[in-house]
């Protein structure tokens, strides 16, 4: 082999792998740009599921309340034409309990406040009041319930808290 032989065989040998460079580079450039698209995709996809998640969310609790709802509808075009009051009075309640238990299965919980310890995390005091019958700190009366769904406090309740026993003032007679 001549010594040009041998040079454009190693300039092509040379030339190959600039080539295979370049195409290798074009190559990952275009994949990665395909990567980045797939990406944005799922982001947008990801997007639009959790929208539609939060809309309808709730759509298995109002179905489940849809029976609660109804009766009260009943009972409220009834109103009119009952004269005992007091099954009247009974209905509503049975109602009620409805309603709560509804909400109890899908994680609704009524917070206990009479006789437990106030505690600014789950109770809003509205007043404190002397009481001889609870001590300092205790809540006396609840004013609106308090929930939590899931453990979580989603509204506090509205209570009376004990302040202890009312000091009363001695009188001292004065020699």
């Amino acid at each position: 082999m001549t010594k040009e032989k041998k040079e454009k065989e190693a300039g092509k040998a040379e030339e190959k792998p600039e080539a295979s460079a370049k195409e290798e580079s074009v190559d990952y450039k275009d994949k990665w740009l395909r990567a980045l698209a797939d990406y944005d995709n799922l982001k947008k996809r990801t997007e639009k599921e959790k929208s539609e998640t939060a809309k309808f969310s709730n759509q298995l609790l109002i179905i489940e309340l849809f029976p609660i709802m109804d009766s009260f509808d009943s009972a409220l075009k009834s109103i009119g034409n009952t004269k005992d009051r007091d099954s009247f009075v009974k209905g509503l309640k049975l109602l009620q309990d409805e309603f709560h238990k509804v909400l109890e299965v899908n994680g609704l919980k009524r917070m206990k406040t009479v006789g437990e310890k106030f505690d600014p995390n789950f109770h809003e005091a509205q007043e404190e009041i002397a009481s001889d019958r609870f001590p300092e700190g205790v809540i006396i009366e609840e004013m609106r319930s308090g929930y939590t769904l899931n453990g979580r406090l989603l509204r506090p309740a509205l209570v009376k808290v004990s302040k202890g026993r009312e000091q009363k003032a001695e009188n001292k007679v004065q020699e």
